[in-house]
């Protein structure tokens, strides 16, 4: 089968480092495709490839086929199924995966669901995705009912804000493969919530967690944490931060203040939720009327692109967390207390309280009829049935991004 086109996509090992969405619609007959990133625009890692861990999974735009030295494809753009041998599979560049990020960005442009009413009646909403400011809004609501539930159910309320983070370097003194970096400072804040609930083992607790970017587009995490206690003290988290820098080889106990007692800046310990909550709120990206995520600095879209490669979820609450927020959106649509629900809006309420990124919910006797794209003229109509988000697996180039072990 010919490849006719394919640019080379090979990584360059050279760089010195300084330190849920619906598939887009199709793309024919639309306007012209988002202006590609160069490699020098973005500096910094952008022409390491966005991972080289083996399985690393990664949506498709982020994939390529690769089939020889010097000829790989997009894997969005290559049909496996037709081909008799099977190329090997590896991430692309960040450059280029940023790139993907901003068409697709860009493909949401006057593009719409229509649904169908019980009465039969075409009604169309914009469609929306994540990164838009519309839905950091809805975030920032979720947060401020998160704020008012637990000052409302904790009578002694303390908060806690954990950051974790992790070496932009790797091994060889060069950038780390952001999307690999990223995934390192989620698997150090699975081993380290682990020990978050033994630690707070007999106190009524909540939290949240954000995801948030550096100043060179990498991730790090923050997690706000909710007590029902009058005093706790920094020096309570230790093993949880411990635990972090334990499964994290890259992040190190001096870059996360473990020799400092109390902790440093990595364990903040105050008594007021609009604390956490404003500085939280800081991270979710309500850009303002004039400004969209494709104005903002390209490291910061970088770290967009990262997490949408990887189908990151951005912010997230504990599943009690989801439930307080819950019982505080239907005391705000009922103007009845949580407790006072019946048993089959509890559950619904609950359901809907998923930690989802936002997908929109379908109200009784509504359906989602078609996507179109409305700019000039007649709707162009898609299949709203048809993609979903394509993943899948890498075959890894071991050795190549080894971590850097700090101490």
């Amino acid at each position: 089968m010919g490849r006719c086109g394919m640019s080379a996509d090979r990584p360059s090992t050279n760089d010195s480092p300084a330190d849920g969405s619906p598939s887009r619609p199709s793309k024919n007959n639309r306007q012209g495709a988002a202006e590609g990133i160069s490699a020098d625009e973005l500096g910094g890692p952008s022409r390491r490839p966005v991972a080289v861990r083996e399985n690393a999974h990664l949506r498709d735009e982020a994939r390529a086929a690769r089939f020889g030295p010097g000829d790989t494809a997009p894997l969005s753009e290559v049909p496996l199924e037709e081909l008799s041998e099977q190329p090997e599979i590896q991430a692309r560049l960040t450059h280029q995966v940023l790139s993907e990020w901003r068409e697709w960005m860009r493909d949401y442009d006057n593009s719409h669901i229509e649904y169908l009413s019980p009465e039969n009646e075409v009604v169309r909403a914009p469609l929306e995705n994540s990164y838009q400011e519309s839905y950091s809004r809805r975030y920032y609501a979720r947060l401020k009912d998160f704020e008012r539930g637990v000052n409302r159910q904790y009578d002694n309320l303390t908060t806690v804000m954990l950051t974790f983070s992790a070496s932009h370097e790797n091994a060889n003194g060069e950038w780390r493969c952001p999307a690999d970096h990223l995934r390192d400072v989620m698997d150090g804040w699975d081993t380290a919530r682990k020990q978050l609930y033994q630690v707070l083992d007999g106190y009524e607790w909540e939290y949240i967690r954000i995801l948030e970017p550096h100043a060179d587009g990498y991730g790090h995490l923050h997690v706000g944490v909710a007590i029902d206690t009058e005093e706790i003290a920094a020096e309570a988290f230790r093993p949880v931060v411990r635990s972090h820098v334990g499964a994290c080889d890259s992040a190190g106990s001096e870059a996360h203040e473990l020799h400092k007692d109390g902790l440093g800046d990595t364990v903040s310990v105050n008594g007021d939720i609009d604390n956490l909550g404003s500085y939280l709120s800081e991270y979710l990206g309500i850009y303002g009327e004039e400004e969209t995520a494709l104005d903002r600095p390209l490291t910061e879209q970088m770290f967009y692109a990262i997490t949408w490669a990887t189908n990151s979820r951005r912010l997230d609450f504990s599943n009690g967390g989801q439930e307080i927020i819950a019982g505080e959106e239907f005391r705000r649509e009922t103007g009845l207390r949580p407790e006072d629900r019946g048993a089959a809006e509890s559950d619904g309420a609950e359901a809907a309280s998923d930690g989802s990124d936002g997908d929109g919910e379908e109200s009784e006797g509504w359906q989602v009829d078609q996507l179109c794209h409305v700019d000039r003229g007649e709707p162009e109509y898609f299949d709203a049935t048809a993609g979903g988000r394509l993943t899948g697996p890498i075959d890894g180039r071991s050795g190549v991004d080894p971590p850097k072990r700090v101490d």
